[in-house]
């Protein structure tokens, strides 16, 4: 493995750590009523803990990683002086400064006390996930444009990991739906994730579209451009993932009073097969966010 493809593993890597942490915690935080949040927050204290390692070590690879591809590959990954030069006279490097101190942040959340570890934890991660817009393809432009550009892509990240993120937590609500003592409040947690993922699905979608028109200037129908292909293929999962988002709003949902446990163990499979295909989107664009768009 050379550093190029090190480095589409690690951006993967840090992405799925910090869309996790962002959007479980988030959800957890703000729409799950407090009883079960607390009970389903310390189901993924572990989860969360080997996520913040994650996301903490990848910040660390990146740079040095980074260095190795401007670089002759291994041997500079550990020059200091191609790290000082990236570091210092690379917009990718001074990103990078700010992610490593977002990446402290997230870091200081792991002793934070039971009854505020939701929102902190929240809070550091969207900060992280956010700060990954500072090494898009925003830095293409100049000026107003650029900020524009940075701004809705951090706008298609958190999005984007609002939903992903939260459906981890959501598999463990839906099995609360099936005992007395948790079905009130998974219910109305259940249905707060109906209304808010709506919002979240929608943004995705219209950031989406306006970053390939910043981007491209045209939709990615030449698929003989490896980004292009990438980006096509990107754009039929999430359009997977939003058929199947709406399938189990508006096809499953319903079902549940008439018949629960079949419903549930549906919704569970469904949402499972959700990740996965959001999985498919994070390695998608891991590898073509490292290509020069054409």
């Amino acid at each position: 493995m050379d550093p190029g493809a090190a480095l589409i593993l690690c951006r993967v890597l840090h992405d799925a750590a910090a869309m996790l942490l962002w959007g479980a915690f988030a959800y957890l935080w703000v729409l799950v009523p407090g009883g079960l949040a607390g009970a389903v927050g310390r189901h993924l204290e572990v989860l969360r803990l080997a996520a913040i390692a994650v996301a903490i070590l990848t910040t660390a690879a990146a740079l040095p990683l980074q260095a190795g591809v401007i670089g002759e590959g291994w041997a500079d990954t550990l020059d200091v002086r191609t790290l000082r030069d990236v570091l210092v006279e690379t917009d990718v490097g001074n990103a990078w400064i700010v992610q490593a101190v977002l990446a402290l942040v997230l870091a200081a959340t792991v002793p934070v006390p039971a009854r505020r570890r939701r929102a902190a934890t929240a809070i550091a991660a969207g900060l992280l996930l956010a700060s990954l817009a500072l090494t898009g393809h925003a830095a293409m432009h100049e000026g107003g444009l650029r900020l524009a550009h940075a701004i809705n892509d951090a706008t298609h990240l958190l999005a984007g990991g609002a939903w992903l993120g939260a459906l981890v937590p959501l598999l463990p609500i839906l099995r609360a739906l099936e005992r007395v003592e948790t079905r009130a409040e998974a219910a109305t947690a259940l249905r707060r994730f109906s209304a808010a993922g709506h919002g979240a699905v929608a943004l995705v979608i219209a950031t989406g579209v306006l970053n390939i028109a910043l981007v491209l200037g045209r939709w990615p129908a030449d698929w003989s451009s490896p980004y292009q292909a990438l980006l096509a293929a990107k754009i039929g999962l999430v359009a997977a993932m939003t058929a199947l988002a709406l399938f189990n709003r508006y096809g499953l949902v319903g079902r549940i009073r008439t018949a629960p446990a079949r419903t549930i163990r549906a919704l569970i499979a469904t949402t499972l097969l959700e990740i996965a295909l959001g999985a498919g989107v994070l390695a998608l664009v891991g590898a073509f966010g490292t290509m020069e768009p054409a």
